[in-house]
């Protein structure tokens, strides 16, 4: 085992055992449940090594066991060798999840979590096969991380491409608020919103507290006849602040959350929350007096206006001008015999897109992977380490930008050099190319009535893959924000059900279209265009393609 995880898990049992806990139980999360979380909250990667961007850990007196996707089994591996832990291939129908390998214990654990990091759905099934759950904060966990990372609280923008302003969608808001009062036959409501990317869209404000995400980080409390906005003051300058008043919002401090949800309890006022999206930390707090709700702000969220299409179209036209203009540059450096490698693909594309008028950020960390890379589908370079680009090769970029208009998302994969003089078996890799294009091209041309869900869909997209024998393990395709969240739910394209991929799909949604083949050691294939769902006419719905760029063609079998 090495000596760093070694250490720190020795540190974590011994508090544990401080608390009379045999078991300690962890995910990848932040207080507001976020996909992407900063590194102040990457406790996982702290205690075990491994960096992946979802996982679940259970530490128990004498064993520790790590839970991964299929997208990571490859690099959970490299990352948890000789450190004792063991891997849990999470959607392996043989391995038992976490709560599943809880119950299987003669005895059940005495189980410590930090609440404000896992859902209530999760704290529940966790509660049910434990003998005690004991909560406690993330920070203690300070006492032996005497080096975690600081929390950052960034500037705040307006974001102006959205067409609705906050005060329109506040008021819509607040009438469904005041609907769901009248089905309930109930006094006031006052919902919770916790998900960073709904409170920024509904304000129509953009920020930069997490990597990638343009989010910033926030509370809000909505009543129907009050607003109130929990945030870090100083994130606000005078002109932003007056604009959120005029448009509804009181603003407050982050940390008076709690006190501003025990007051309204207090004033006989029902807490409302959707419980999948707010922390275990909530419940407590509300001593489980709140009403779910599943409210349809994400659904409001995830269907864009035609205006807004307009302008995530000039976002693409431009996305797609930089990553022409970054292979073109490979390519042609490549030819002169310069060494280039994939941390080097990284930076071309990187400038590519700074030469783009209202370019943000990246809206994920570029993924360029060589041959046998490709084939950890959410593999990125190690600053300083990444594999020599070196023809003839495979090299597969999954990439995405924020512009001021909207958020892209794009995979190419383009061979490099002379395919004749290629190593490995050529018939092969054409074989995987073509039929990774041919579900990518079904899915984006297919035709459905209205109703159609993302589990209705998937096959259409998998099943010229499957037809070659080979599968892949991640969703066929997931909703992205307007200049949000590169993941957004709904909509999902997946063989599995979650409440994004049983939502019907709806006009205005804008989704990824990205199967794959995954051949460990050898490549990877995926193709991945953004689509928007259209409406085609006599109850009949569709896709119109928004991404420019090419596609390589010279892997492609027959007259396709």
């Amino acid at each position: 085992m090495t000596a760093s995880v070694s250490e720190n898990l020795a540190k974590l049992r011994q508090k544990m055992a401080g608390l009379c806990c045999n078991g300690y139980y962890v995910t990848i999360n932040d207080p507001h449940l976020s996909e992407y979380i900063p590194d102040h909250f990457q406790i996982i990667e702290f205690l075990t090594g491994f960096s992946g961007s979802a996982g679940s850990l259970i530490v128990t007196e004498q064993e520790a066991y790590l839970w991964a996707d299929s997208r990571y089994w490859v690099q959970a591996a490299k990352q948890l060798a000789d450190t004792g832990i063991t891997l849990m291939k999470w959607g392996d129908e043989q391995v038992p999840s976490p709560v599943e390998w809880l119950k299987e214990q003669e005895m059940p654990l005495d189980l410590l979590i930090h609440d404000e990091l896992v859902s209530i759905e999760q704290y529940e099934k966790l509660a049910q096969v434990t003998h005690t759950l004991l909560g406690v904060s993330h920070t203690w966990l300070n006492d032996f991380w005497p080096h975690r990372p600081l929390l950052v609280s960034n500037s705040i923008f307006h974001h102006q491409a959205s067409t609705q302003t906050p005060k329109e969608k506040l008021e819509r808001l607040q009438t469904e608020i005041k609907k769901y009062e009248k089905e309930q036959s109930i006094g006031s409501v006052t919902l919770l919103l916790t998900k960073l990317d709904d409170i920024a869209w509904l304000t129509n404000l953009r920020g930069s507290d997490i990597a990638y995400n343009p989010v910033f980080f926030a509370w809000a409390l909505v009543s129907a006849s009050h607003a109130r906005l929990f945030l870090h003051p100083d994130q606000l300058d005078a002109t932003l602040r007056h604009h959120l008043e005029a448009h509804g919002w009181e603003i407050d401090d982050y940390d008076r959350i709690d006190p501003a949800i025990r007051q309204c309890i207090e004033n006989d006022g029902n807490v409302a929350f959707d419980q999948t999206q707010v922390n275990a930390h909530f419940l407590a707090l509300t001593g489980g007096t709140h009403r779910h709700w599943d409210h349809p702000l994400a659904l409001w969220k995830s269907i864009k206006t035609p205006e807004e299409i307009d302008g995530l179209k000039v976002a693409m036209q431009r996305d797609g001008l930089a990553i022409t203009a970054f292979i073109d540059e490979i390519r042609a450096r490549l030819a002169t015999g310069e060494h280039l490698t994939e941390n080097d693909a990284v930076e071309i594309l990187h400038n590519k897109r700074l030469m783009q008028p209202n370019f943000i950020t990246e809206s994920f960390a570029t993924i360029a992977a060589v041959n046998a890379n490709a084939a950890l589908p959410h593999y990125a370079p190690t600053p300083g380490q990444g594999a020599a680009i070196e023809p003839p090769c495979v090299l597969l970029v999954d990439s995405g930008a924020h512009y001021h208009e909207g958020t892209t998302d794009t995979t190419r994969v383009w061979f490099l050099g002379e395919p004749n003089d290629f190593k490995d078996d050529l018939a092969l890799l054409k074989q995987d190319y073509t039929a990774v294009y041919q579900g990518m091209k079904s899915l984006s041309q297919a035709s459905f009535p209205v109703g159609t869900r993302g589990i209705d869909l998937d096959k259409i997209a998998r099943q010229p893959i499957v037809d070659t024998g080979i599968d892949y393990g991640h969703g066929t395709g997931h909703g992205i924000g307007l200049t949000l969240n590169v993941h957004e739910t709904p909509p999902t394209i997946s063989p599995r059900e979650t409440k994004g991929t049983l939502t019907p799909l709806q006009p205005g949604m804008v989704m990824s279209d990205e199967p794959g083949i995954y051949r460990e050691g050898r490549w990877g294939i995926r193709i991945e265009n953004t689509i928007v769902c259209v409406d085609k006419g006599n109850g009949e719905l569709g896709f119109e393609v928004l991404t420019t760029c090419s596609i390589e063609t010279v892997l492609l079998n027959g007259e396709l």
